[in-house]
């Protein structure tokens, strides 16, 4: 089976505070994939549980790699629930740029959990559910049932909402380096503190469901913008160019460092998109309408 792991960006990312007893915060965010994704190719055969992973890009350890962590962990329970075992060989491409904020990672895990469970089955999708949360909080929303969600808790807590218009055309950039996150969390605190007033995500789903764009660039936000954009002032630059090249709206996915700009028409696309280019930048993506049904249609 082949398949594409498709990533996300955050249309509004609100930190809510620090009272969860885990350590997470609390977070309230607008999650919506985009036609940006990586290579998955998987194979299943009789054995004793092995799991194979090989990849073009020299990303990280097997044991860390959570596409390897998602086939262990569904492997398990498969064996619980059935009484029997598979071996899993799974071939990675890395399209999507690491350290962007764009969820690769947890795509690449969501997409083999979905994979494994079409393949050999025998996993209910209530146990994949909570394995995708055992994974981390963006694995969830990466599962192959999610397109855009309203995801609450750490993230982790996700339910289905409508997606950007029919006509939306999108950029996105990624800076030549990537951002240090570490404490971000903690810098962020001292700045704003705990605060849950914040209604910018519940906005933006009624603008999704509208459907109308000036409603939705009224209602971006990033919260860890804030911290981020001191740390890289290219994600300034970045969000400055594509702001003056008829972005409706533009902001950083996630924690950084990828900036990302939604447009209603295709010239203003590919000003902006060539402008980037000039400026240097080689992580650069754009996507058409077309690209945007191709992947609900998951084609």
């Amino acid at each position: 089976m082949i398949k594409t792991a498709y990533c996300k960006i955050n249309l509004t990312l609100e930190i809510l505070g620090t009272k969860r007893g885990d350590g997470f915060h609390d977070l309230k965010s607008i999650m919506h994939k985009i036609p940006l994704g990586d290579k998955i190719e998987i194979e299943t055969k009789d054995g004793e549980g092995k799991v194979l992973l090989t990849c073009d890009s020299d990303v990280c350890k097997n044991e860390d790699n959570l596409a390897y962590k998602a086939a262990r962990l569904f492997l398990e329970r498969y064996r619980k629930n059935t009484g029997r075992c598979v071996d899993v060989a799974i071939k990675l491409t890395k399209i999507t740029p690491t350290g962007a904020g764009l969820g690769g990672g947890s795509a690449d895990a969501a997409t083999v959990l979905d994979a494994l469970q079409e393949l050999v089955g025998g996993v209910s999708d209530e146990e994949s559910l909570k394995m995708a949360k055992e994974l981390g909080s963006d694995v969830p929303f990466c599962l192959g049932r999610y397109m855009s969600a309203y995801c609450s808790g750490r993230g982790e807590a996700c339910t289905s909402i409508d997606t950007l218009p029919k006509h939306t055309h999108l950029v996105v950039a990624k800076p030549k380096e990537s951002i240090n996150t570490r404490g971000i969390y903690g810098e962020y605190d001292k700045k704003y503190g705990d605060d849950y007033s914040k209604c910018k995500t519940d906005e933006m789903q009624k603008a999704l469901a509208k459907g109308e764009f000036n409603e939705i660039a009224k209602c971006i936000v990033n919260d860890f913008e804030e911290v981020c954009i001191p740390r890289l002032e290219e994600i300034y630059v970045i969000k400055r160019i594509i702001s003056q090249n008829g972005a409706l709206c533009c902001q950083m996915s996630g924690s950084g460092s990828a900036v990302f700009g939604l447009f209603d028409n295709e010239n203003d696309t590919k000003a902006c998109f060539e402008a980037l280019k000039n400026e240097g930048l080689t992580e650069l993506y754009r996507f058409t309408p077309q690209d945007f049904e191709k992947m609900y249609k998951g084609e």
